[in-house]
């Protein structure tokens, strides 16, 4: 007679056509079980099999229902399935396709901007970062850069994260955030992370105003000390996306540099938002003369 097996086992995630393996009981601490069961869950709504009933999705997957059951509760409360009113199966629900969205479109995103970025950090021998909002828009993560080859240089980490209201970069960005947005960030304390980092609502506001009307943002110690940077916003019709920009030691910062490199970073983020089907705001220099929205280098 075969040993019986506990009917409540961990699983690993199977996909159709998988027989389900079940896993020795105990060897996965619960609150990891539940984290292998719920994705084991979201992995078994295909194109193949788009819907499930709370009985099939059990035996398919080798668990007993009541297990199944809380679990596609939790997941319709969080929205990553729904289920039909008339038919009672579950699909998936509108949280698991903008998870999908995102994860695509950050895909995309590096990849159609790593050239632009290795060909700015070229033509102003300096870092270049391309900068999104995190998923809860209150910050700015580096997703990725490429550094110069100068000896004296700014290491950014992809990852790296910093409040909207210091530095190049996260400006752009909060300059082109839908204004309730913006309301809401400053209604906060803005914290101090350098010597030059702007902490009064109303001096913000009106920086941010300076960089909508030129279409480009510049820091000096706002973040770290002898650190500068320019930036440029890529955006949607009613959005920012990104934000192109370039950072470097104030050794290397002058009045020159800032009429040679905003050009470039422009190029950059022009480059990007056309892979993408997105736009840049018209881009002036201090002087007041408008760029031109040159075609990228191809």
């Amino acid at each position: 007679m075969p040993t019986p097996t506990a009917p409540d086992a961990a699983l690993r995630a199977v996909r159709p056509g998988e027989e389900p393996v079940r896993q020795e009981a105990g060897a996965a601490r619960p609150s990891l079980q539940v984290l292998e069961r719920a994705f084991a869950i979201l992995e078994a709504f295909t194109e193949f099999r788009p819907e499930w009933s709370t009985s099939d999705l059990a035996r398919f997957l080798g668990l007993p229902i009541p297990t199944v059951h809380r679990l596609l509760g939790a997941l319709a409360r969080l929205g990553y399935v729904t289920r039909d009113a008339q038919t009672r199966r579950f699909r998936l629900g509108g949280a698991a396709m903008q998870l999908g969205e995102r994860a695509r479109a950050v895909s995309d995103l590096r990849a159609v901007a790593l050239l632009p970025l290795r060909r700015l950090s070229e033509a102003a021998d300096e870092t270049a970062v391309l900068t999104v909002l995190s998923p809860e828009r209150d910050r700015s993560v580096c997703l990725e850069r490429v550094e110069t080859s100068q000896p004296l240089r700014l290491s950014v980490q992809p990852g790296s994260q910093l409040p909207l209201h210091a530095g190049a970069s996260q400006k752009a960005l909060l300059a082109f955030m839908p204004e309730r947005e913006v309301d809401r960030l400053l209604d906060q304390p803005l914290e101090r992370l350098c010597t030059a980092t702007i902490t009064e609502p109303r001096q913000l506001r009106r920086d941010l105003e300076v960089i909508r009307e030129r279409g480009w943002a510049s820091s000096y110690e706002e973040t770290n000390l002898g650190v500068w940077g320019i930036a440029v916003p890529v955006i949607s019709e009613d959005d920012v996306v990104c934000a192109v920009g370039i950072a470097g030691p104030s050794a290397r910062l002058g009045d020159e540099g800032f009429r040679r490199d905003v050009p470039s970073v422009q190029r950059a983020a022009l480059a990007v938002a056309r892979s993408l089907g997105l736009a840049v705001p018209p881009v002036t220099l201090p002087s007041g003369r408008a760029i031109p929205r040159e075609e990228p280098d191809t």
